[in-house]
């Protein structure tokens, strides 16, 4: 699937390119690095392609089939493997021989001197060349034979020293000038010297009008497309326009990954750009592929170039990931500094916040007391007043009463009527009258200030044992028992006293109501003075 997915990216960028829209840099070296990435899949493809071709070789097969297959698999090692190619090169030369074909056999020593040449073994390459008869050749055959003459004595030259440079470089440029007047303009050869050789004699605006109506006719994943771009590439490298010279060459090295193109220059010389300019990791990624692309490929000449350049290249980008290393232990020590500050720092604000939250409990806990406070000494002086003020109206009538009931006795007395004076003396009725009035007294301002006691004490039973008091009472024995106990008097003895009851019965009422009441035995009282007043 990843091959498919590159495929429809790299051939967006070259339509692109083909119109003259630049797609940016960024996005090409990003499909550069996906193609590297996929380069495995794109390898097993080309390898089948390879192995269908061998296994279509008969034995029986005619001896046409045969040089048509070896030239197949030639054009497919040509820039994969160099040593396979030599061999099939070699395979068709013995094929010639056999055969007589004097066609085939220089095919085959041009195949090779070209094989030779790309490996660095220039002496080799010529002399292959000197022994073919330059007039036995096909007019294909003379475009080859003068571009492996020019391409070997100037490659030689690039790498020869003292005064044979020179030599070497002369002699190349003799066969270009005849090359030059041998290609036709519908041969691609032709737009790649003529726009080299532009190039080289500085008519920038030539190379641009060669390259530029070619790339259109040419097709992407090519070794053709790759050398145009590159070609484009070094144009720009010319104009001094480094953006576009490394946007044409991260072109040709795509497009060199997909074709399996493993004797190539744009990604070395990619690579060298991007080290210059700092990209180190791109830089040192794509020096590593050349390099290996070289050792593949088994020509010597292409690994000592890449060689002078790896090391340099290998070591900054070590370099440079020793100090991001550094930097990152650095701010892994300054983050891990951070997060303990940070951590004491909440350790202490949780610290700090549960205090508050204590201290705001005890806050709401003062105050609820405080208002229970508040609310017991209103009910408390509210309960004063009432009583205070029952209490005084209270003994200015019975000092009134006193005062009439002592002077009907001393009327009585005067008047010598001793047998009514005693039967007044013996009377309860007097005293009985003025403990009712007493006792309603206490109920009227007992209930003016918890007016729904009644309701709450019953509350507090079930529904059954409830007590509602019989009409012309306000509240009766019991309910007074605990209006006491709710006004604070707990104290059986001081009750019975004041209700002028054995203190058994008031321990009785006590038990009983304590025994039926829906709230814990243990708690009833504690409930009764929590009976609420004002309408509270």
């Amino acid at each position: 699937m990843m091959p498919q997915i590159l495929t429809v990216a790299c051939n967006l960028l070259f339509v692109s390119t083909a119109f003259g829209l630049q797609p940016t840099l960024d996005s090409l070296l990003g499909v550069l690095d996906q193609t590297i990435a996929a380069e495995a899949q794109l390898m097993s493809a080309k390898e089948k392609r390879i192995n269908r071709l061998k296994q279509s070789l008969q034995s029986n097969a005619t001896a046409e089939a045969k040089f048509k297959v070896y030239s197949q698999i030639f054009d497919e090692y040509e820039v994969y493997i160099c040593d396979s190619a030599y061999h099939y090169a070699q395979l068709i030369s013995e094929l010639a021989l056999q055969q007589g074909n004097q066609h085939w056999l220089n095919e085959s020593r041009l195949q090779t001197a070209g094989i030779l040449t790309t490996s660095g073994m220039y002496p080799e390459a010529i002399d292959l060349l000197q022994a073919i008869n330059k007039g036995e050749l096909s007019e294909g055959q003379s475009t080859d034979y003068f571009t492996n003459y020019y391409h070997a004595y100037n490659e030689w030259g690039e790498f020869a020293e003292y005064r044979y440079k020179r030599r070497y470089k002369e002699m190349g440029r003799t066969y270009r000038d005849s090359l030059l007047t041998m290609l036709k303009p519908d041969d691609i050869a032709y737009t790649f010297e003529h726009a080299w050789y532009a190039i080289e004699t500085g008519d920038y605006e030539q190379a641009r009008t060669l390259l530029f109506q070619r790339l259109p006719t040419v097709q992407p994943n090519t070794r053709s497309y790759s050398i145009l771009t590159s070609l484009i590439g070094i144009l720009y490298w010319y104009l001094d326009d480094i953006t576009l010279h490394k946007a044409y060459l991260a072109q040709s090295a795509i497009s060199d990954i997909n074709a399996s193109v493993k004797e190539n220059t744009s990604l070395r010389s990619l690579a060298n750009v991007l080290f210059d300019e700092g990209d180190l990791s791109r830089a040192n990624t794509y020096i590593k592929k050349s390099l290996n692309d070289a050792n593949f490929y088994n020509a010597r000449l292409r690994s000592i170039q890449i060689s002078k350049s790896y090391p340099i290249i290998e070591n900054a980008y070590q370099l440079e990931r020793q100090q991001q290393q550094r930097k990152l232990k650095n701010l892994l020590i300054v983050i891990s500094v951070l997060s303990i500050l940070l951590a004491i720092t909440v350790i202490y604000i949780v610290i700090q916040f549960r205090k508050l939250a204590e201290a705001r409990k005890q806050t709401l806990r003062a105050n609820e007391q405080l208002t229970d406070n508040n609310r017991s000494l209103a009910e408390a002086n509210h309960i004063k007043e009432e009583y205070l003020g029952r209490f005084l109206n209270l003994c200015s009538t019975y000092i009134e009463k006193m005062e009439t009931h002592h002077r009907k006795l001393y009327k009585t007395a005067k008047e010598g009527n001793l047998i009514a004076l005693t039967a007044k003396l013996k009377s309860n009725g007097f005293i009985e009258e003025e403990l009712a009035e007493f006792y309603q007294n206490f109920d009227h301002a007992f209930l003016k200030i918890f007016p729904r006691f009644i309701d709450q004490f019953n509350a507090l039973l079930p529904e059954a044992d409830r007590i509602t008091p019989k009409q012309g009472e306000i509240l009766n024995a019991e309910l007074r028992t605990f209006a006491l106990i709710r006004l604070g008097i707990t104290d059986s003895q001081r009750i019975a006293e004041f209700l002028r009851y054995s203190i058994t019965t008031i321990y009785n009422y006590r038990s009983k109501f304590r025994n039926k009441a829906i709230v814990p035995r243990d708690q009833f009282e504690a409930s009764v003075m929590k009976i609420s007043s004002f309408d509270a």
